[in-house]
């Protein structure tokens, strides 16, 4: 098994979810905020800045800390709005990896999802490609949530 294989099993399971169109959840594509922004929300898979791989037994065990980042539109809402949504969408997530579904990281053998966790604050995502630099309004609220995620 591989990281790359861990985290196409995540967005998998996460596409599939009615939260979420099947191109809003990418891995690696920061890009995807160059979209318009009444297509987010937005789910973005990266490469784990943390992993442990270890050979205790016979059989390698490897932990990864898989980093999603979950990213919802202000532009067509207010903050109270954004704020609300992204709180839904995040449980929605949590309850989707805290079931059978994808506490496998999406079906996968020899494989779970130990711990689901907040990787940062609730952050404003400003445009700084916009028309104005200094625009003021956040285009986006977004939040990192961390999967430790066993392979063994």
């Amino acid at each position: 098994m591989s990281e790359k294989t861990i985290a196409e099993g995540i967005q998998d399971a996460l596409q599939a979810m009615t939260e979420f169109a099947t191109a809003d959840v990418v891995i690696n594509d920061w890009g995807i905020l160059d979209q318009d922004t009444s297509s987010a929300p937005y789910v973005i898979i990266e490469t784990a800045d943390n992993f442990d791989s270890r050979q205790d037994a016979q059989t390698p065990v490897t932990t990864w800390e898989i980093q999603a980042t979950l990213v919802e539109d202000m532009r067509s809402s207010d903050y109270k709005t954004a704020l609300t949504n992204l709180r839904t969408r995040r449980q929605a997530i949590i309850d989707k990896i805290n079931s059978d579904d994808i506490r496998s990281a999406g079906g996968l053998k020899g494989t779970t999802i130990d711990r689901v966790y907040s990787g940062s604050p609730i952050e404003r995502v400003y445009d700084v490609y916009g028309a104005d630099a200094n625009e003021s309004e956040p285009v986006f609220l977004a939040q990192q949530i961390l999967l430790t995620v066993e392979e063994f």
